[in-house]
């Protein structure tokens, strides 16, 4: 919408508007025939109005509603439009295909049975309604182009229907409905479509920034204002545009953001309105940004690029009609989809021909370069339009052309008529693929009958690789082959590669039977096959590299160009040879092109040959050595011909048959070239003579055998040598591969005699043993159909064997082993569970897949597909299988498959004469004393390939083959087998492997004796091999002998060692005790329990377990100290974070935090500080150095380097020494409580509670009363505490006299003293708990900070708690050492508090707590206190325990002993807590409208609903309904659990008694009633309440009356905390993650007023509130910088602490803070245990319970942030992130 600036006038006036008048006028017109001119006259007053003035969006719609749509849809209805619709409706055909289109991010589904093709998807409403839901389907995301294909027939092999469109099977498609439609309707909606159509595209179209087309200038004089618009690219990035922006038309960082992102999301946005001569000057700015602003900053990324920004100044009329010619085509797509009628009607009229003049005179061209239609002028204009009216189009396409079969055919043959220019104005585009035109491709190319119309009538595949080919020119090198260069950044290229995915989407359904072929057919796909032949040409011998021999090269040569382009190829090359494969005239002329190409891009011409000899054979070969001349890796054209030569047989062709005859091909000894020159080029590399050519060339051989290349690639090429090996004579073939490998010296005797260079000689045998290798290949891999007599499923199952060979594996691991066919399949699941056995996951790991015992024989240890390290793990993984069960060690080859017809001549090789020239030649070397040219490897070899050739002689003995006969060679005198035997007991074979398959060998010559009928000395070959088996054992056993005697030694060394040792140093033996000290945490529970029941409180409480002085082990410096208050101070390593995990009202916030009082913390916890620790302890002084050193390391630290770690210095953290554990701060360790008692027993009061309490009210009455005259001062001078003197002049004298010895102080200057460095500490962390917990500057003057400091000591117990609870464990059985040891500091520090901090702040803070609980008159007091229902009773009670011991401290003493001791004092104190508690939890009382359990009741249960009764009347309330006695007892104690679990644990650390051996115990049924025992509190709680005193029930009655309570017990109040309070936990998620997706893909950008898709949605795991994340247009303003959603979101939600799933991703995301994030695997499984992070597997995944455990424990524990830290110190990519902007 144009955005009018203010103080410009609008178009104000107004115009008189009536709708007969328009719908009359503009039938004449269409009468006429000029009904475009009637709009236009229309348009040119009313859009200005409507779309010209700053309307906001829902008045801009509604004005347009009425002006302009409305009207339009009225005159072609020709009445009511609700009524004419639903008519035509009514007569409609209802569709046999869902149609629905994708948005962004939905879900879609594709059956791996039943699919055709991967694009072929469901919704999920059709997925979950069809029989495909018990399927093997795919589950993914859409990129929001495409649409449903339920219902499309073509699309699925069975099943297409869901059953919410099966009703839909029945339809008449010889039915136009057109013909439906009412002819005077028709004639209408004919001139209204063209008319509107061609208005919106000309307006689209439109170049001129100022004027309008003719016929739309405004009748009156309008105001003069032009915009600036700025349209979106994919050059420049969001921060180039912003910082652009701000500088151009001066605007807020914000402001710039928000136009960034409606460039971004639209594709144009106005950015600055006013005069013309204002917006040339913005747009000066803004388009020379780019050279003085960025060319630095860029110049080495990959996204730099000299073109400016693109903007215009534009008037604000022209503006304004093509925002509502964009409107018109959201209109046209929301009418035609109204009626099927009305849909083809419009295809047809936008598809046909209009007069050529009219659409000239549009277009301002000539006639000859006009287009056919109006869509054709749209698809061709496509380039020029900006991004959201690219999108409308694409929608009105599909919605139209695309959803009617009949015109989608001639949409489509349109559409590839103009396919060449699209693509050409494509690659010169900016935009992403995606908002192209050519993203529709898809929809037609991939229905079978349709790309076959196309290849027939269109001529598409030689189309397609036509317009590829022009892009491939501008590759070119002078030879015509197609070379890449590093430094050219033009996307042009890449861009032109998605004609290559066209070209596989027209190829993916073959025609299977013969009547699908056709001549026209058969034509133009050869014509398709001479195109890919033509582009195979140019990649053939591209890249190619010569040996370096001088220097090392000097720069990588580029090499990912070619095989990027070779992996878009790979399925492209497979679909042209399946279609070759199905019709012999096809293949016949695909072969005979081939072989021409190949001819033609031969140098036979150049190349000599020469006569080489090998045992007498002599053969001519090409003079070409690999070592000094150019090789090329990459040879398509061969690999081609390789390809197709596979299919010959099954139409009985052979290489030589009449039909494949061509003037111009190559013989086989040509063919066999290429390929072995590229093994030869492998093989010296792993000899290591062209390590001076660098990565670039291992990267090549690396992808080259990699699983998603060698398909094509390396497969091939040892195709093509068997194809050859078949073809050639044996001795010739193999005399040519020694040729090439450079080993005919080797092959001759006497090149084993001495001299040379060494090097040299390594070097050959190295090679010598890859050409060995290479034999074994070409003679055993023949598990390929066409070569060996085997299936598709063989081929899989022997794949899936060799990868468990190595190990068991995971089925993704596995799965990424494999190949995958053109539909993404590798058929991995039809057989694997045939060959391996599925191991179900654990709790947390993946199922492995194990190799079923029967397949281990299938075992290859020259797997063609084994990498060097994967053939080096396998064998030792087999022989170490073997070795445990005993077998022999030898890895012999397997049974190879019968050969075919045509590759049956590949065997002869074994029995050749230069074959076993190589044979004895290898084995004489293997028995000579030296020899420098042999190796273990290659006598192994041999000793294989003599193996498979015994297995070849077993087949043709049982075949009859007497053609083949490797025995009667073997068996000669001095021939094979006498060599072999002569090798037993050979010194040389010293490995226990090759001694084994000599064995193994002899045995299998005496079985394939025993099928020859000749008689031959089967003893001699049976008694050798024995012999060998037995010398093999005897060796083993000797090994062991020595072995054993040899480690004997050695140990009876080091124990003669060790006793002089300890004679020499006897004396210090006799000091050291030889028993290991038991060093325990404080919370070691398995000391003595007493023999009595535990009491924790009171003046009968046990004897506190006192263990002795604590020993302790700086991690630092190793030095070993004891724990005390006057030594060496000893800290914890520790993390102090805020934290809302225990809040009850979540994104409630700290506001004021200078202003926030924590002594009253409220009952909803909506915040608190939490303290974690590693337990590692460390002297404070080796600590502070350690610190400091951090510190300054950082600081020298470029501030840029900073954030990426995984610490920050700014927030004081760092890493633990010893774990690395995250950490802020220390906790100092004091002393157990008990051991800083002062010596001597306290003489025991006997004081009643309420004498108590009636002191205890006294003083705070009294201290107010004192106060209330200081109005001047703040709350805190209100509370002054009186003298103990002065109160006990006010009691009674028995009772004074008690309540004074109740605080009776014992000075002793020795028990109060901390050493400087446990003062220092105390105050340090109490500080840094203040500062972290609060977010505020440090302050040691501050109030808050004592109360700080026993606020977390509260809420870490509570936390702690929560969890043990949450988990259902005991509440002392199970805390960690580490924990344990963590809460005992923490409990001892808040207890020792007060002894560092000014004693008058910490009787003030104990008198304002406890007057939250006395009453008081004073309302100046009252007005900040808060009411009993808000107050959480534990930090309450934490508190005034370590405060109670000093509120009458006189200060004239300084070293006082104020220590929390359980006494008498802390008894009552519980008491008046525990009363406060059962109040809050009688008045909030819910009642639970089930019925109650018919239980009779006990006294108990009675007197607690007199309680409540009483209560509830006193607070003014009337329940509802009174609940049963034995209710309200259960729902009493079940609340109150919590509070007295958190309690035992407080006073179990400051008391030291031992709890109750019942609370270790996981299945306490009296947990209730041991508790209250431990704490000194009646079991029956109704005693708190009845056997008191006047005081206490005066207390309690004014509890219930008070205002405040009775204002939050009204209706209007805010929600009340009720009990059992319940456990925070992360949201529930569904099982299955599609239903997630699916919710997701309804959310939508909160910024965006057109409610766009967000790109990534985040769900918050804590709240559930989905969020925008990794957006520019979410980002927000959080404390000074601008952030990204989630990390705003974290801040309110968690403290800065974020838990997310990343939806679309499947991944978790964890904040810490705006600079500290990591990404975890999710907790979504599929069926074989793993997660799938980005759906790229695609697998049904499904939520695993155990994962999500884990993650909730991860945030109730608050280990995020050192999860975090640990994440980002062990993965480097992380450290890359800006996690602010997530």
């Amino acid at each position: 919408m144009a955005q009018l600036p203010k103080g410009h006038p609008s178009y104000s006036v107004v115009h008189e508007f009536c709708q007969s008048d328009v719908l009359e006028h503009w039938k004449l017109c269409c009468d006429r025939g000029e009904l475009l001119d009637g709009l236009k006259r229309h348009f040119r007053v009313w859009v200005p109005l409507v779309f010209g003035n700053s309307h906001d969006s829902a008045k801009e719609e509604h004005l347009a509603e009425k002006y302009l749509f409305r009207p339009m849809t009225e005159f072609m209805c020709g009445g009511n439009p609700e009524e004419v619709f639903s008519q035509l409706k009514n007569v409609d055909t209802p569709s046999q295909i869902c149609g629905h289109v994708f948005k962004p991010g939905e879900p879609t589904y594709s059956c791996r049975d039943c699919a055709n093709d991967p694009t072929c998807v469901f919704c999920i409403d059709c997925f979950q309604n069809s029989s495909h839901k018990q399927h093997r389907y795919r589950m993914n995301t859409s990129g929001g182009n495409g649409y449903c294909d339920c219902g499309d027939t073509e699309a699925w092999k069975v099943e297409p229907f869901c059953s919410l469109h099966s009703s839909s099977m029945e339809q008449n498609d010889q039915v136009n409905p057109v013909d439906l439609l009412p002819v005077d309707l028709a004639n209408r909606a004919s001139a209204l479509f063209l008319a509107s159509l061609q208005y919106a595209i000309d307006l689209l179209m439109w170049k001129q920034c100022v004027q309008l087309p003719g016929g739309l200038d405004p009748e009156e004089t309008v105001p003069d204002i032009h915009h600036c618009m700025l349209f979106n690219d994919e050059v420049h990035s969001y921060d180039q545009v912003i910082t652009t922006l701000q500088r151009a038309v001066d605007c807020s960082q914000r402001e710039a953001i928000d136009y960034a992102t409606i460039v971004d999301r639209e594709g144009r946005s106005i950015v600055k309105s006013g005069t013309e001569q204002e917006c040339e000057k913005a747009k000066e700015i803004i388009e020379g940004a780019d050279f003085d602003i960025f060319d630095l900053i860029l110049r080495n990324t990959s996204r730099h690029n000299s073109k400016p920004l693109k903007v215009l100044v534009m008037h604000n009329v022209v503006v304004a009609h093509q925002s509502f010619a964009l409107k018109l085509i959201q209109w046209l797509q929301n009418i035609i989809s109204k009626s099927d009628g009305l849909r083809r009607l419009f295809c047809l009229l936008s598809m046909n021909a209009p007069p050529k003049k009219d659409l000239c005179d549009a277009m301002e061209i000539d006639d000859v370069d006009a287009p056919a239609s109006l869509m054709e002028r749209v698809l061709l204009a496509d380039t020029q339009l900006w991004k959201v009216v690219r999108v409308k189009i694409h929608q009105l396409l599909m919605a139209g052309a695309l959803m009617d079969q009949e015109c989608k055919k001639l949409f489509a043959g349109m559409f590839t008529k103009c396919y060449e220019q699209l693509m050409k104005e494509f690659c010169l585009d900016d935009h992403d693929h995606d908002v192209s035109v050519m993203s529709l491709s898809v929809q037609m190319f991939t229905v079978p009958s349709l790309a076959r119309w196309l290849i027939t009538e269109y001529n598409l595949l030689h189309v397609i690789l036509q317009s590829f080919l022009t892009a491939c020119k501008q590759k070119k090198d002078k030879d015509g082959r197609l070379c890449f260069d590093r430094n050219d950044r033009s996307p042009s290229f890449k861009r032109a590669s998605y004609m290559l995915y066209d070209i596989k989407y027209a190829l993916l359904a073959r025609p299977v039977d013969p009547e699908d072929w056709s001549d026209a057919l058969r034509t133009n796909f050869l014509n398709g096959v001479v195109s890919l032949l033509e582009l195979l040409r140019v990649m053939q011998g591209m890249d190619g590299v010569t040996r370096q021999t001088g220097q090392h090269l000097e720069f990588e040569p580029e090499w990912e160009g070619a095989f990027n382009l070779q992996l878009k190829l790979e399925d492209t090359l497979v679909l042209f040879t399946r279609w070759c494969s199905m019709d012999k005239v096809v293949l016949i002329e695909a072969y005979k092109e081939t072989l021409e190409a190949l001819y033609h891009s031969y140098e036979t011409s150049k190349k000599e040959k020469g006569k080489c000899e090998v045992a007498g054979h002599t053969t001519k070969s090409m003079k070409y050595d690999v070592s000094n001349q150019p090789i090329s890796i990459h040879l398509p054209l061969t690999r081609f011909l390789a390809a197709l030569h596979l299919h010959l047989e099954k139409f009985d062709l052979t290489f030589h048959s009449p039909e494949l005859m061509t003037k111009k091909r190559l013989d086989p000894v040509d063919l066999l070239e290429p390929p072995l020159r590229a093994q030869v080029m492998i093989a010296q590399t792993q000899a290591g003579m062209w390590r001076r050519n660098g990565f670039a060339l291992l990267n090549q051989i690396f992808f080259y055998h990699n699983v998603r290349c060698r398909g094509e690639m390396y497969d091939r090429d040892i195709l093509m040598l068997q194809i050859v090996a078949s073809l050639l004579n044996p001795n010739d073939f193999i005399v040519h591969l020694l040729n090439k490998f450079n080993l005919l010296h080797w092959a001759k005797p006497e090149y084993d005699i001495p001299g040379g260079q060494e090097d040299s000689v390594r070097q050959t045998v190295m090679l010598a043993e890859e050409f060995l290798n290479l034999l074994i290949i070409l003679l055993e891999e023949r598990y390929i159909p066409g070569v060996g007599s085997v299936t598709q499923q063989d081929v899989i199952k022997r794949e899936i064997v060799h990868q468990l060979c190595i190990m068991p594996m995971a089925h993704s691991e596995l799965a990424k082993g494999l190949p995958v066919d053109p539909n993404s399949e590798t058929g991995m699941e039809d057989v694997v569970n045939e060959v391996a056995e599925f191991k179900k996951p654990s709790s947390t790991g993946k199922g492995k897949y194990d190799l079923k015992p029967e397949y281990y024989k299938m075992y290859c240890p020259y797997f063609y597909h084994y990498t060097k390290a994967e053939q080096s793990k396998s064998e030792e993984a087999q022989r170490k299988r073997k070795k445990q069960a005993g077998e022999s060690q030898a890895l012999p080859p397997p049974v190879p498959p019968p050969l075919t017809s045509q590759f049956a001549a590949i065997v002869n090789i074994l029995h050749c004469d230069v074959m076993f020239h190589i044979f004895k030649m290898v084995l004489t070397r293997t028995a000579a004393q030296r020899s420098r040219s042999w190796s273990e490897a290659q006598f192994e070899r041999i000793l294989y390939i003599i193996g498979i050739a015994l297995h070849e002689q077993k087949r043709a003995f049982k075949e009859g083959n007497t053609s083949y006969d490797f025995l009667t060679k073997a068996m000669k005198e001095d021939g094979l087998l006498s060599k072999l035997q002569c090798l037993v007991g050979n010194q040389n074979l010293n490995q226990d492997p090759s001694r084994d398959l000599l064995a193994w060998s002899l045995k299998q010559f005496a079985e394939v004796c025993t099928l020859k009928s000749e008689p031959v000395c089967l003893e001699t070959l049976h008694s050798l091999a024995s012999c060998t088996d037995q010398k093999t054992e005897t060796e083993r056993k000797r090994k062991a002998e020595m072995a054993a005697k040899r480690r004997a030694r050695v140990m009876a060394q080091i124990s003669k060692m060790q006793r002089n040792f300890i004679a020499e140093n006897s004396e210090l033996f006799d000091q050291t005790s030889t028993e290991l000290k038991t060093v325990t945490s404080d919370m070691d529970l398995g000391v003595m329990v007493p023999p009595t029941f535990p009491v924790a409180l009171g003046p009968h409480r046990s004897q506190a377990n006192v263990t002795g002085p604590i020993q302790a082990t700086c991690i630092l410096c190793q030095e070993e100290q004891e724990i005390s208050c006057s030594g060496k101070a000893m800290v914890l390593a520790a993390f102090v974070q805020r934290s809302t995990v225990l809040s009850q009202s979540r994104g409630k916030m700290l506001d004021k935090k200078d202003d926030y009082d924590p002594l009253f913390v409220p009952v909803d916890l909506f915040t608190g500080t939490h303290v974690s620790s590693c337990g590692h302890v460390m002297h404070h002084d080796c600590w502070q150095r350690y610190f400091d050193n951090v510190m300054n390391k950082e600081r020298r630290r470029p501030l840029r380097f900073r954030q990426s770690f995984s610490y920050d210095i700014d927030k004081m953290e760092y890493l633990c020494p010893l774990c690395e554990g995250l950490s802020n701060t220390v906790i100092p360790i004091v002393p157990s409580l008990p051991s800083l008692y002062p010596a001597g027993n306290k003489k025991e009061v006997d004081l009643r509670f309420d004498d108590w309490l009636d002191g205890i009210e006294k003083t705070v009455q009294n201290s107010i009363k004192e106060a209330q005259d200081k109005e001047s001062e703040d709350d805190f001078s209100l509370f002054q505490p009186c003298p103990i003197s002065t109160i006990t002049r006010m009691m009674a004298e028995s009772v004074a006299k008690n309540f004074q010895l109740l605080w009776e102080y014992v000075y002793d200057d020795a028990s109060g003293h901390f050493s400087e460095g446990m003062r220092e500490m105390l105050k340090k962390f109490a500080r840094d708990v203040y500062a972290f917990g609060l977010s505020v500057e440090p302050d040691d003057e501050s109030p808050r900070v004592s109360i700080l400091a026993w606020s977390t000591c509260a809420f870490t117990i509570q936390s702690v708690e929560q969890n043990l609870r949450g988990e259902g464990k005991s509440l002392f059985g199970s805390i960690p050492t580490r924990q344990a040891d963590l809460i005992g500091s923490l409990v001892r520090f808040a207890a020792v508090c007060s002894q560092v901090m000014n004693p008058d702040m910490v009787k003030q803070n104990c008198v304002r707590l406890l007057s939250a609980l006395i009453p008081c008159d004073s309302e100046k007091v009252n007005k900040g206190s808060p009411c009993l229902l808000d107050l959480d009773m534990f930090h309450f009670l934490t508190i005034v325990t370590m405060t109670l011991p000093s509120l009458y401290v006189d200060q004239q003493h300084c070293i006082v002993n104020t220590l929390p001791t359980g006494d008498l004092n802390n008894q009552h104190a519980m008491q008046l807590v525990v009363t406060a508690h059962i109040v809050q939890i009688l008045l909030t009382f819910a009642w639970d409208t089930e019925e109650s359990m018919d239980v009779e009741s006990d006294s108990e249960g009675e007197a607690l609903l007199k309680i409540y009764l009483q209560l509830q009347k006193t607070a003014g309330l009337t329940p509802e309904k009174v609940p049963s006695p034995y209710q309200l007892l259960q729902y009493v104690r079940s609340a109150v659990m919590p509070f007295l679990r958190c309690a035992a644990i407080l006073y179990f650390h400051i008391t030291g008694v031992s709890p109750p051996d019942e609370l270790h115990d996981h299945f306490c049924t009296k947990e209730y009633e041991v508790l209250c025992r431990y704490l000194s509190l009646p079991v029956n709680m109704s005693e708190l309440f009845e056997s008191v005193g006047d005081i206490t029930t005066a207390l309690i009655k004014s509890w219930c009356s008070s205002k405040s309570l009775r204002d939050r017990l009204s209706a209007n109040s805010e929600k009340i905390v009720r009990y059992p309070i319940v456990k925070n936990d992360l949201v529930p998620l569904p099982v299955d993650y599609s239903e997630l997706i699916n919710k997701v893909s309804t959310f939508t950008c909160p910024k965006s007023k057109d409610s766009d898709d967000s790109r990534a949605p985040t769900m918050c795991l804590v709240c559930g509130q989905m969020l925008c994340s990794q957006s520019y247009c979410c980002q927000k303003d959080l404390e000074g910088s601008s952030v990204g959603a989630a990390t705003e979101h974290a801040y309110f939600c968690g403290a800065g602490t974020g838990v997310f799933l990343r939806v679309r991703d499947c991944q978790i995301l964890l904040l810490a803070g705006k600079t500290k994030g990591c990404f975890l695997a999710p907790p979504y499984l599929d069926n074989y245990g793993e997660t799938d992070q980005g759906l790229r597997r695609g697998n049904p995944l499904h939520l695993c319970e155990e994962r999500y455990s884990h993650l909730k424990k991860l945030w109730f524990t608050h280990a995020i942030p050192e999860t975090i830290a640990h994440n980002l110190e062990f993965n480097s990519s992380f450290t890359t992130i800006e996690w602010q902007n997530l």
